[in-house]
């Protein structure tokens, strides 16, 4: 029988099973994760007439082989497992591996493995997360959530892919327990610039007791005793907003009367002489030796001087009159009345070291020693016990002043405004005061305008005992409130409230306010929801440089566990990380916690590396679970068992198991489904060259038929 009709049958043969590969193919074309396939041709055994052989040395040259191949076989059809096209789903179970490696899924729990490229997966009623096959899909879970209490924020987004795989199940009705607040972490900035954003009163001062006036907050020192709320003078900002910006030894004067001295003048025509502070005056009377006109010469030889001395004479029912308004601005030289040269001649009666002091200058210091006996002050309860003292000196010369029989009381009320009242003393004389406001500075010490201005509101001609109160203008210390949720151990929300006051050139201060019923441990004892004593200072380039307490600790008071610890993450010092005082406004960045309520599960999503992430109630995003990739030795080794299913084999190789984006393991992306990488237009070209190929060995068919025919016809 010839052999080409043979060689013809099993070209035809082949390329019927190239044309099944190959329809097979294009019906797949739409089917998820598929991987195309291609026949290998290879040539049957050959018929061999005659070997090769070898050419000899003195004779004929080599010569090739005889022999007729004897068609055409398929040895193996292989899956080609090149990258197919992702397509996004919508669908958040879905996922894509893209590059190398396969999703493990059982269909019998687990017990034998089975492989796919395909992400279709859903959950089943009983929360686990299986393909539209049934099979469920393996992985890493993660354990019971009563341990998230104690977990990083990094341990949030990992789970444990070291042990076995196991089967995926999820809960539906998971539940994250509630984590206590640890600590919190604060990025703010507090102005240090000259204006501030933000302002409230001064705290009010009483004027005898040296506390709050009908304290809201009444604050407790470490003996439990009422400690005075006063501010450091430097800090402080007036009614505008604007810094005083009070440096060292600069103040005012306040005159609490108008200082008068009188004495009778002696007739002379000598030359008479006497000093008033400090200025040197004489004069000499040359009309008629009268009373009168001497005293009129000496009144206008020491009006004369007035512009130096601050002291005007005037006649008063005959007696020599010396009055200082004490209005002006400056140094001791045009305050008060001193006599520093005993009068002579018609001034005799004046005598050396004789003074009226009714004016009192007012010097702000750095220093916590602040000397009251020259009239230094540092915090506003210092301004204002000076200012009671000397008022009162002035309007009793001759009692000895104590703060419990004080009759004009100097305060700072509820507006932040210092305020003089002159109550009756019981007597029958009505000792009204005059107050003045002036600036104090000399060659040494600058003016402070702003100080001045906001202090000279207090000035009135007539202060009556028993009258209405005259007040300065509204002091005000900077400020800054934010404001976080901490959380307690059965997961109720407390806002904590921190309010921080600008205390000194580079100082703040800051309060803790927790709603009541829960208390701070060191809490006041009438108000124990509330915390005082809180400090911040910072370095001279507006980082930080120090904050204490570094702890809260407060009691919840609801059964939960107490007392809770609270770390305060404020920044490090030296650095801008966290609390920083520069020249912009006060701003909070960011202030956080670490503690959650306990929230339900809402949503699921896969990310990069294959972790399911669940999205609880509570804003917090925690990762369930793991899906593990397996990749083989020989993919194209894989067996198919439908349903874009494949099985182990022995050419495959053992699966590697492991995690996403390890080993030569692939990513995933959720959201996203790997197409099939069959491509249309090189199947259908493909199916042509087929086509050609089978039409041709059926041509060598019927081409060996008529041969045949021929030799049946010369037996005839």
């Amino acid at each position: 029988m010839l052999r080409s009709l043979w060689s013809g049958v099993s070209g035809m043969q082949a390329h019927q099973i190239a044309l099944d590969v190959e329809s097979n193919n294009i019906s797949n074309v739409n089917t998820v994760g598929f991987k195309y396939s291609r026949a290998s041709f290879v040539d049957m055994l050959s018929q061999i007439k005659q070997i090769a052989a070898s050419p000899y040395k003195n004779g004929l040259g080599g010569q090739n082989d005889y022999s007729i191949g004897l068609g055409v076989g398929v040895d193996a059809t292989t899956k080609v497992f090149s990258q197919g096209n992702t397509q996004n789903t919508d669908i958040k179970t879905d996922i894509a591996i893209e590059g190398d490696g396969f999703f493990i899924v059982s269909p019998d729990r687990g017990i034998t493995h089975n492989y796919t490229r395909n992400g279709e997966f859903l959950f089943d009623a009983n929360g686990n997360l299986v393909n539209t096959g049934g099979y469920v899909v393996q992985g890493w879970i993660r354990g019971e959530l009563e341990n998230v209490e104690y977990m990083t924020e990094d341990d949030f987004f990992k789970v444990d892919h070291t042990g076995p795989i196991r089967n995926i199940q999820i809960d539906p009705a998971m539940v994250m327990p509630a984590k206590a607040s640890s600590s919190i972490s604060l990025r703010a900035n507090l102005n240090a610039g000259r204006r501030a954003d933000n302002g409230v009163a001064i705290s009010a001062l009483d004027s005898s007791t040296k506390t709050e006036v009908n304290p809201e907050i009444p604050i407790y020192d470490s003996a439990n005793k009422l400690k005075q709320i006063s501010y450091d003078m430097g800090a402080i900002f007036n009614a505008d907003y604007d810094a005083l910006g009070l440096k060292e030894n600069q103040g005012i004067w306040i005159s609490y009367q108008v200082a008068q001295m009188r004495q009778a003048v002696t007739p002379s025509v000598d030359t008479s002489s006497i000093g008033i502070n400090g200025e040197e005056i004489s004069f000499k009377n040359d009309s008629n030796i009268t009373g009168i006109s001497t005293i009129v010469a000496a009144q206008n030889a020491i009006n004369a001087h007035k512009d130096k001395t601050g002291v005007e004479a005037f006649v008063d029912n005959g007696l020599l009159r010396l009055e200082n308004q004490n209005t002006r601005d400056g140094d001791a030289k045009t305050k008060n009345i001193l006599i520093t040269k005993g009068g002579t001649g018609a001034l005799s009666n004046f005598n050396e070291g004789d003074s009226v002091v009714t004016a009192f200058s007012y010097q702000y210091t750095k220093s916590n020693d602040a000397d009251s006996t020259s009239g230094q002050f540092r915090t506003t309860e210092d301004l204002r016990a000076l200012m009671q003292q000397d008022a009162n000196l002035v309007k009793n010369p001759q009692t000895q002043y104590s703060d419990s029989t004080a009759s004009v009381l100097v305060k700072v009320n509820d507006y932040g405004m210092f305020e003089m009242q002159n109550n009756d003393d019981g007597d029958d004389v009505k000792n009204n005061l005059h107050i003045s406001v002036s600036s104090f500075y000399n060659e040494n010490v600058t003016n402070n305008v702003l100080f001045k201005e906001a202090m000279a509101g207090i000035a009135t001609t007539s202060l009556v005992e028993g009258g209405n109160s005259t007040s300065t203008g509204v002091f005000v210390v900077a400020n800054h409130a934010t404001s976080v949720d901490v959380v307690d151990s059965l997961g109720s929300k407390h806002t904590l409230r921190f309010e921080f006051y600008k205390t000194g050139d580079s100082e703040w201060s800051f309060r803790a306010i927790l709603p009541e019923p829960a208390q701070f441990i060191g809490g006041s004892p009438t108000r124990p929801n509330i915390f005082e004593g809180g400090s911040a200072s910072f370095n001279s380039d507006g980082s930080l440089a120090g904050m204490n307490p570094p702890v809260l600790q407060f009691d919840p008071k609801n059964g939960s566990t107490s007392p809770q610890r609270i770390e305060l993450s404020f920044g490090d010092n030296g650095t801008f990380g966290g609390l920083t005082s520069v020249d912009r406004i006060s701003e909070t960045y960011t202030i956080s916690d670490n503690g959650y309520i306990a929230g339900d599960l809402v949503d699921i999503r896969f990310d990069a590396n294959g972790t399911l992430l669940g999205a609880f109630s509570n804003g917090k995003s925690l990762a369930l679970a793991q899906v593990a990739l397996a990749n083989f030795s020989n993919n194209a080794g894989l067996q198919a068992e439908g349903g874009n299913i494949y099985s182990q084999s022995g050419n495959s190789g053992d699966p590697i198991v492991g995690a996403p984006n390890t080993g030569r393991r692939g990513g995933v992306s959720g959201s996203k489904l790997e197409m099939s990488n069959v491509d249309l237009s090189r199947a259908l070209t493909q199916l042509i060259v087929v086509q050609r190929g089978f039409q041709a060995n059926s041509k060598a068919v019927t081409t060996s038929d008529q041969i045949l025919n021929t030799l049946l016809g010369l037996k005839q």
